[in-house]
């Protein structure tokens, strides 16, 4: 490894020239991501697909396991590669097609971090700017996202992604958006929902969901796909969203408790409102209130039900949107 000081550019033959050829004629892509992000979805998997052989996305916070990594595989780094990757790079590196280290952001200069919030500079120094070496000793091609990294970065001989649009992220996708409206009170709902949402996001696509919660609810569910946690809003401002943002089906379990006892149905308000069937415990103050399948639909307090139900009405359009409608027209609207 040659010695020169971390941010300074290297020597112009210290990568391998930045062309995709060996990436071309891999008998795989291997992409190594932390997860789905902006640059991953929007340049650099459009960009590899266009490639021609099969691209693999794998997610780098993972330890590798045997088998993810073959002879004649191309890998490339999406920024930032963990210390159990780095020692699977290096055990098949003989046999790599090849490998590249691809940057959508500056991550190397030093100056530049500083400008950033001291926790995020850290992860960079940590994850990028220190593995500079080692991607210089195993060979690396660098990839960048930007006519800016190219010029500053020329030394490196980088290839410059072109812009290859997304296949599919552009068109709309209809989405049938599930709501839980809970607030801090409905602590245990929330926790119950987790498992019956995290297996409704498995077993189908088309669903998305919206939850309100602090940090630690968006903590809970941040790794279910397709969920977002809104933070809670004073009344008068959820009101104006909900107004604006129509839902499709609305959940609203409520497991038994002394306070829970003496709740109103104020769900079967807010999902009427939303234009939204909803999904209730059998139990008050619902029973009784919610003509079960006219204008929402009474479950037992178990999982299974609920996750099976929630299936059921997403493919069932036309149903959901009768039950939705009667709501509302207990609501007197239209």
């Amino acid at each position: 490894m040659w010695r020169r000081l971390l941010g300074s550019p290297p020597p112009r033959d210290a990568f391998p020239q930045g062309t995709p050829d060996q990436a071309k004629a891999a008998s795989r892509l291997v992409l190594l991501e932390e997860g789905r992000t902006p640059s991953g979805d929007y340049l650099l998997a459009p960009f590899l697909a266009s490639l021609g052989p099969a691209l693999v996305r794998l997610d780098a916070r993972a330890a590798p396991r045997a088998g993810q990594l073959l002879p004649g595989d191309f890998v490339v780094v999406q920024r930032y590669l963990h210390a159990p990757w780095r020692a699977a790079i290096e055990r098949h590196r003989p046999g790599l097609a090849g490998l590249a280290w691809f940057l959508d952001d500056d991550l190397l200069d030093p100056q530049a971090l500083s400008e950033l919030a001291a926790p995020y500079a850290r992860k960079i120094r940590r994850m990028a700017l220190s593995q500079r070496p080692w991607f210089e000793q195993m060979g690396s091609q660098w990839w960048v996202a930007t006519e800016a990294l190219a010029t500053k970065y020329a030394g490196a001989s980088p290839f410059q992604l072109p812009f290859a649009p997304p296949q599919g992220l552009a068109t709309p996708r209809p989405l049938v958006k599930l709501v839980y409206h809970g607030t801090a009170s409905h602590q245990a709902e929330i926790d119950w929902l987790h498992p019956v949402l995290a297996a409704v996001q498995q077993r189908s696509e088309e669903t998305h969901v919206e939850l309100f919660g602090e940090l630690p609810v968006n903590r809970r569910f941040r790794d279910l796909p397709r969920v977002a946690v809104l933070h809670p809003m004073r009344w008068e401002n959820y009101l104006a969203h909900t107004a604006s943002h129509p839902a499709d089906i609305g959940l609203a379990p409520l497991l038994p408790s002394r306070f829970n006892a003496a709740r109103g149905p104020v769900k079967f308000i807010d999902y009427a409102r939303q234009g939204a069937m909803g999904l209730y415990s059998r139990a008050a103050p619902y029973e009784g209130f919610v003509h079960d399948g006219v204008d929402g639909v009474l479950l037992p307090n178990d999982p299974d039900a609920w996750i099976e139900a929630i299936l059921r009405w997403v493919a069932d359009p036309t149903g959901r949107r009768a039950l939705a409608a009667a709501a509302r027209q207990r609501l007197g609207a239209s």
